[in-house]
């Protein structure tokens, strides 16, 4: 897998969990206004947290071995 397939990637996964996080956002909300239990979806709240500092992390080397081969991964993956 090349190097833009990997940012790409990257990329698709963040925004798979940027849309769990903002449901969960919504649930988390709805609930406690309702006074219901939020332990659950805060749970799940930490977990996607976790995973996203992965993708960062992942992100951040696949940028420093593209900045050291001298590739532009700023620019578009077509």
């Amino acid at each position: 897998m090349s190097r833009e397939d990997e940012v790409a990637l990257v990329r698709d996964q963040v925004s798979m969990l940027a849309e769990q996080v903002a449901r969960l956002l919504d649930v988390i909300t709805v609930r406690a206004s309702n006074g219901r239990d939020t332990k659950a979806a805060e749970e799940k709240l930490a977990l996607l947290e976790s995973l996203m500092w992965k993708l960062h992390r992942r992100h951040t080397r696949l940028k420093t071995h593209a900045a050291q081969a001298g590739v532009d991964m700023a620019s578009p993956v077509a």
